[in-house]
């Protein structure tokens, strides 16, 4: 009885549109029959769901994005490229980089939350996947360590997302590159809740260097937490010799300045209150 009533809660979550109780109805499917199961997200790419965790369903209904910013992005990805996802979460995003650059190419996948983590290997095992790095680090602009504030499918060095803390490792992009002695960076994919404008610092040498093609969230509640804004993290890229534009309908459209978002508005519990988002992805690519 159990199964079949978390089939059902399943059915409607997957045949219906998105609304802000759906999360609700997964987390209590999950409760009645705690059990992951495998899914096909496109391309071929299967993922283990879990109905209480809000990206996995976003993941397998679809609804996890507005405006089509992987196609964007894996438009620009080539053969044999590396690429960083940073941010990788449950390697979602990490898994479509490696269709795309195929066997000869490499991701560097980067999630320092454990239990993101594991979920991240084993999706790389349940796909036969042999050109992901998964690195149990979070990218910075300094070594060391930090307290990471962590919630299901969100976790942040700067923003409040739940009152559990972990511990994580810290490195810069450019240490990173040194110490593996990588001598190449074509792409990289950039969404860490606010610590976008740290990992870009930590980074110089290899922007500099290598004009890497950047997909960025620009989220001004979570870089606001972290001491700066949208404007900044905008600037900043743009100052390194890149050409900036908003993804909007599945289209890269240019803009010199950051707009006002309309790709996503959510609320987020944050402590004991409610915080409203609003973002964009930025494509930046190299003059």
């Amino acid at each position: 009885m159990r199964k079949l009533i978390f089939n059902l809660i399943a059915a409607y979550i997957y045949h219906t549109p998105f609304r802000p109780g759906r999360s609700i109805l997964g987390r209590l499917a999950y409760r009645i029959f705690p059990q992951e199961f495998v899914a096909d997200v496109g391309a071929g790419i299967k993922i283990k769901v879990r109905l209480d965790w809000a990206t996995d369903i976003t993941y397998w209904t679809g609804t996890h994005e507005k405006h089509d910013e992987l196609k964007v992005f894996l438009s620009y990805l080539r053969e044999g490229m590396v690429v960083f996802d940073v941010g990788a979460n449950i390697g979602f995003y990490a898994l479509h980089f490696a269709r795309k650059v195929g066997p000869n190419g490499k991701v560097y996948a980067f999630e320092p939350v454990p239990e993101y983590f594991e979920r991240l290997k084993q999706h790389i095992n349940l796909n036969d996947v042999t050109n992901i790095i998964p690195v149990p680090i979070a990218l910075s602009d300094q070594k060391g360590t930090a307290k990471m504030s962590v919630a299901s499918g969100d976790s942040s060095l700067f923003h409040h997302e739940s009152d559990r803390f972990i511990e994580v490792p810290l490195a810069t992009l450019d240490e990173f590159m040194s110490e593996h002695q990588i001598n190449c960076a074509h792409a990289l994919k950039l969404d860490v809740e606010g610590a976008e404008l740290h990992v870009i610092r930590g980074a110089n040498h290899t922007i500099q260097n290598f004009k890497p093609i950047m997909m960025v969230e620009l989220n001004a509640t979570t870089l606001k937490a972290a001491g700066t804004s949208p404007e900044e993290l905008f600037r900043t890229i743009v100052s390194y010799g890149y050409r900036a534009y908003v993804i909007r309908n599945g289209q890269a459209i240019p803009t010199g300045e950051v707009v006002k978002p309309m790709g996503y508005r959510i609320w987020s519990m944050t402590g004991q209150k409610l915080v409203f988002h609003e973002f964009d992805n930025y494509l930046f690519l190299p003059q």
